[in-house]
């Protein structure tokens, strides 16, 4: 890939991670691109599911992004979970982009019941990497109902994220005190 194109790919990368009208506006002109890799090794759709950005991924897959077991996770997609979890178990240990945990990416999605499944299945509560924990997934998902089942099930809501901020200065940072409170 030349250098010019390399920079679109990144563009389109990095604002996969929030930016709905950017990312239409380089996928309409270059739909070519929907599965190319950042020089940081990151696809579009894996972008828009580590942020549990539903607009983009669901824009991205409309548009011929390749769904894998992340995104299902982050879309709730229980049906596909189960399937896959079925078909190979070890999964629920799996890494997604940025070794995020699977249990993160089910966090960020809000879907109670994909979270679920995968705790029953074995997933660790706390598995971090350096990016995150599941619980900032669930934090910055915005979900307080999946907040309250990651602490039943022993979440530890100290554990720090990229910007060494813990789950509750996470919440407070994206102004979402109804979560905070939670966290105390």
């Amino acid at each position: 890939m030349d250098q010019a194109t390399q920079a679109v790919v990144d563009e389109l990368v990095g604002n996969a991670h929030g930016n709905l009208e950017r990312v239409q506006e380089i996928v309409v002109r270059q739909p070519d691109l929907m599965n190319a890799k950042a020089s940081w090794n990151e696809t579009p759709i894996e972008a828009a599911t580590q942020m549990g950005n539903r607009p983009i991924i669901e824009f991205l897959l409309d548009h011929g992004a390749q769904i894998d077991f992340f995104t299902a996770l982050a879309l709730g997609r229980l049906d596909e979970v189960d399937n896959e979890l079925k078909a190979h178990p070890d999964r629920v240990h799996e890494r997604g982009i940025h070794d995020l945990p699977a249990l993160y990416f089910a966090a960020i999605g809000g879907n109670l019941g994909v979270a679920e499944r995968l705790l029953e299945a074995g997933a660790d509560v706390n598995a971090r990497a350096q990016a995150a924990a599941p619980i900032h997934g669930a934090v910055m998902g915005g979900s307080p109902d999946m907040v309250r089942l990651l602490l039943d099930q022993g979440a530890d809501p100290s554990q720090t994220d990229y910007a060494e901020r813990d789950a509750r200065g996470l919440a407070l940072a994206i102004n979402r005190s109804d979560i905070a409170s939670l966290l105390d």
